[in-house]
């Protein structure tokens, strides 16, 4: 009884010993992939830092378990009171890599802006300056001079002289000679003749006198040409501002702000 127990303890070992070699390359394989597929982040470069020969320490473990299991079975078998050890079970979860960054994301994006335009009242103000008529008119001086009558006369010589009888009369001896003493007033005889004594004859005249001709003219003055005008004055233009109603405008502006 006891020679067919352990006949069947060895087959059980030999069964085992034969599973763990079959399995071996397998688990090789699957970690070799599971470590070049990872190689790019942390995980990767864990499962090759761990691999001892190019066997993961978790395949040496799956290894040992297996023949740590036909080596309990195999005491087991043999009468042997060793404990058989809990199998270790390998976590080939992959480690990712942590990518989150610290820093956050900051994108650019366009945002609009509405503006209060506010409104205003009607309004006046001074503008421009102009000149206008008043109605009313004006004389002023040209700068012109210009003669007219007066309507009064005067006198002035002509610069010529003439004779006219004042009205009195005188008398004066004469070269012709007479008889007659003419009452005395012939004066002395200034000869004889047969008919008697020869006086100068006396003859009476109208006194005249030499004058400068004087004559009558229109008095006539010289005087400032004057100009009627109509009458100016500057004046400041009012502009009239209109009313403007309060109204609202857009603009767009690009900001930056933090991405989810």
């Amino acid at each position: 009884m006891g020679f067919k127990m352990k006949k069947i303890s060895n087959n059980i070992f030999a069964a085992f010993t034969s599973l763990a070699i079959l399995l071996v390359p397998q688990l090789v394989n699957a970690e070799t992939e599971t470590a070049g597929a990872g190689s790019g982040g942390a995980a990767g470069e864990a499962a090759v830092n761990t691999a001892i020969g190019g066997v993961s320490a978790g395949t040496i473990a799956a290894v040992v378990a297996i023949a740590a299991a036909a080596a309990a079975i195999s005491d087991s078998g043999s009468g042997g009171g060793a404990i058989t050890p809990e199998p270790v079970v390998e976590d080939t979860t992959p480690v990712e890599e942590d990518t989150t960054s610290d820093e956050p994301t900051i994108e650019e994006y366009v945002t609009e802006i509405v503006i209060d335009i506010p409104g205003s009242a009607s309004s006046t103000t001074a503008g421009a300056t102009a000149t206008r008529t008043t109605g009313a008119t004006a004389t002023r001086t040209t700068g012109a001079t210009a003669t007219r009558t007066t309507g009064a006369t005067a006198t002035r010589t002509t610069g010529a002289t003439a004779t006219r009888t004042t009205g009195a009369t005188a008398t004066r001896t004469t070269s012709a000679t007479t008889t007659s003493s003419q009452g005395g007033a012939a004066g002395a005889t200034v000869g004889t003749s047969a008919g008697g004594d020869l006086y100068n004859v006396i003859e009476t005249f109208d006194v005249e006198e030499t004058y400068d001709v004087v004559e009558t003219y229109d008095v006539v003055e010289e005087y400032d040409v004057k100009e009627t005008y109509d009458v100016e004055e500057e004046y400041t233009k009012t502009v009239t501002i209109p009313a403007v109603a309060a109204s609202t405008a857009t603009a767009t502006a690009t900001a930056t702000r933090e991405s989810n």
